[in-house]
């Protein structure tokens, strides 16, 4: 029988925070009957056990995860069945509910915010996480445009690393796997002056080889080469003022999602009629560039949240420094023909200062102001080496850089009117504002011969009014219904992956949700669901504006409008005492509204109205199952556990394209641990036990590189040893 509860911080009891001495409240509440770990959120700015707030939110504690097997963003997606996560190289594609973007330019954002510790992160490559030393791991689901420190158009996805406390405490982990995976990772925590200083610090390497062979040359794609560090040093000047500084690290120089396979049996690629080598196997392929992925972060915050009578003043300042640089034979073969080396880089300063309410008025208040501005580049370099004599090479740079800046006002109000009843109010102000520098070069790839030339210079301003209200009903203790509407906003912008004359405009959402959590069986039994429904409006895509001529490149416009709606459902039941059974559904209609495009690549179609048509990244069944026992053996716990998700068949562009529809796909990872002693612990795993090939994304541009695959990783399996001291 277990009693856990989750809660994010820790302090000397002298402490009088209240978001910290909430969290301690709810800790203590729960009782020995009741197994289902209490997960504490923030995710409305105080401390809250996640089953009594109007938001549907899964929140996974680092535990959770760790027998799950999740050891990055992308795994989330396996225990999540709202969340599909893809890539391209670098770049992370978050998709909640059918929402997302496949954007990626200094001039955007994610339709997915991500934030690390509350620190909003603006670029896409930083949605791509490796976890350790994981607090929890938050999934928002639909618009966050009131409390979200930046707006969040279909949701958020937010990171909590664990932070100081005033015990000393260390733990080592050793992960052994094939493909030569070796992870380790190391926490320790050091409490420097009592009640006043403590100091955590928190590191991990991964390696492995690579799951895709390029056969010509005997070496792998798709390896992993990562380390990451993070360090917290915690003060308490006094009782009432709490001090947090954070610096955060990580490097990566890899292939890591770079093994590129292209699939001949649709599409045309140029280097096909020339020789080029191709294998039925997509984990073998045949390439002659030196693909890379190279990226490194740093990141400063600092945190400082001051106790007043009756209300609490927390202020988070940040500094990210951020860049990638990355090498790719876009045609996937031995033929020196087409690659692209595309190099990102983001410098960005964010401020934030939230006022909360602190006290037992049946009104509870928060209201604040975010800041940031951010200096963004991007550079592609797409070289064409064609492989028929006497024609030309050629390389398309497209060079952008965008300065954003950008300005919130927010307030959110709560009245409590019985035990039962509940109102909420909320409205945000933001104003965005852009400046594009942007210079295009067309060249001979071999002489640098400059042949064209595209230069622009522009800026733009956005404004919105976003805002939420929620009717809350509690019955009783252990339920809550509500029914809220919203409004989400994303900023338009500029695109920096071809030359663009004009920006796109911002996109909007209303949304509406009807939501149901519940706690059964004396704590024994969690259910909640919820229904929503999405009207967007001036949806951006990357496509070819209406009218256009043929040859045509696609560009960024507010080419759509579109309706979601849908029904999640999820649970977890302890039938009894050592099993533990969860169990999550979506079933979602995401469809376009108003949508008429030309499919680059079926010209002979010409321009078809899409109207109707499922929007990408978002299939009508996803379903996520684990179950975990414990038994005794030898007076110590062995817990196995497995997890399953399925969803049913999805598209991975806008067009319907049955060249880039990722098939219906069932993952298995299961996890078997047994305590060697009260300090250590062995675990042994497997992830995609029944190695199903899935694609992870796929990019078609018929007559140039075809239809290009990278796939998710095929069967895993290995031992972890840990070690607490």
């Amino acid at each position: 029988m277990r009693t856990i509860s989750t809660i994010f911080n820790s302090r000397p009891t002298s402490c009088k925070l209240s978001a910290l001495a909430l969290a301690t409240a709810i800790s203590s509440q729960a009782s020995a009957a009741n197994l289902i770990e209490e997960v504490v959120v923030t995710a409305q700015k105080r401390a809250e056990n996640v089953q009594d707030i109007p938001i549907a939110i899964s929140a996974y504690s680092g535990n959770k995860l760790e027998q799950a097997g999740v050891e990055n963003t992308l795994d989330l997606q396996v225990i999540d069945p709202s969340l599909v996560f893809t890539t391209n190289s670098v770049v992370g594609q978050p998709y909640l509910r059918g929402v997302g973007t496949d954007i990626f330019s200094p001039g955007a954002e994610s339709s997915i915010a991500t934030f690390i510790d509350d620190v909003y992160q603006s670029r896409s490559y930083s949605s791509l996480q490796d976890f350790f030393d994981v607090q929890r791991v938050d999934v928002v689901k639909g618009p966050q445009g009131v409390l979200f420190g930046r707006n969040a158009a279909g949701g958020a996805i937010s990171f909590y690393s664990n932070k100081p406390s005033d015990e000393f405490e260390g733990k080592l982990s050793l992960g052994l796997g094939n493909y030569s995976k070796q992870r380790i990772e190391g926490m320790l925590n050091v409490p420097l002056i009592e009640d006043k200083l403590n100091w955590r610090i928190a590191g991990m390497t991964s390696r492995r080889d690579g799951y895709v062979e390029n056969l010509p040359s005997g070496t792998t794609l798709d390896d992993e080469d990562y380390i990451g560090l993070r360090s917290h040093l915690q003060f308490y000047p006094s009782d009432d003022l709490s001090l947090l500084l954070s610096v955060n690290y990580s490097r990566e120089d890899s292939t890591r999602n770079l093994g590129i396979y292209v699939d001949t049996s649709s599409g045309s690629s140029i280097a096909d009629g020339f020789g080029a080598i191709r294998y039925d196997d997509p984990y073998k392929v045949a390439i002659n560039e030196n693909s890379r992925n190279f990226s490194e972060s740093l990141g400063v915050n600092l945190s400082a949240e001051l106790q007043l009578d009756g209300s609490i003043i927390k202020s988070i300042t940040s500094y990210r420094d951020a860049e990638a640089d990355v090498h790719l034979d876009l045609d996937g073969s031995q033929l020196d023909y087409a690659s692209n080396s595309p190099n990102f880089g983001s410098e960005t300063i964010t401020q934030e200062v939230q006022w909360i309410s602190d006290n037992d008025s049946n009104l509870e208040w928060v209201t604040g102001i975010f800041l940031l501005k951010e200096q963004a580049d991007q550079q592609l370099n797409v070289a064409l080496t064609f492989p028929v004599p006497g024609l030309s090479d050629l390389l398309d740079q497209p060079d952008g850089n965008v300065v954003t800046k950008s300005f919130g006002i927010f307030g959110n109000a709560k009245y409590t009117f019985s035990d039962e009843w509940a109102l909420s109010a909320g409205l945000r102000y933001s104003k965005d504002e852009r400046e594009l520098d942007f210079l295009q070069t067309i060249m001979t790839a071999s002489t640098r011969q400059v042949l064209a030339t595209n230069e622009l210079k522009q800026d733009a301003d956005y404004e919105a009014l976003t805002p939420r209200m929620v009717l809350e009903y509690t019955p009783d203790e252990d339920t809550l219904a509500y029914a809220s509407i919203s409004r989400g906003y994303k900023a338009g912008g500029f695109s920096t992956n071809t030359f663009q004359s004009n920006a796109f405009d911002s996109e909007y959402v209303w949304a509406y949700e009807l939501g149901l959590k519940s706690t059964l069986w004396e704590g024994r039994a969690q259910f909640n669901s919820a229904v929503f429904y999405y009207d967007y409006d001036d949806l951006q895509l990357n496509t070819i504006p209406p009218g256009s001529a043929v040859g045509t490149f696609q560009i960024v416009i507010n080419a759509a409008a579109a309706k979601v709606q849908g029904f999640e459902f999820s649970s977890t039941v302890f039938p009894v005492d050592d099993l533990e059974l969860n169990f999550s559904a979506q079933i979602l209609d995401a469809t376009f509204e108003d949508f008429s495009a030309l499919n680059p690549n079926e010209l002979d179609k010409g321009e078809v109205d899409r109207s109707g048509a499922r929007m990408p990244r978002a299939p009508e069944l996803s379903l996520s199952f684990s179950a975990e026992y414990e038994w005794q053996v030898a007076d110590r716990p062995l817990t196995a556990r497995v997890d399953v998700r399925h969803e049913s068949e999805q598209f991975l562009d806008p067009f319907q394209d049955n060249a880039v529809e990722r098939d219906q796909n069932t993952i298995i990872n299961a996890r078997v641990g047994y305590d060697l002693s009260d300090d250590m612990r062995i675990s042994f795993w497997g992830r995609n036990l029944a190695d199903k090939e899935v694609v992870q994304s796929s990019i078609r541009v018929d007559g140039l590189i075809g239809t290009v695959q990278f796939f998710a990783p095929p069967r895993t399996y290995g031992l972890t040893f840990e070690m607490n001291f």
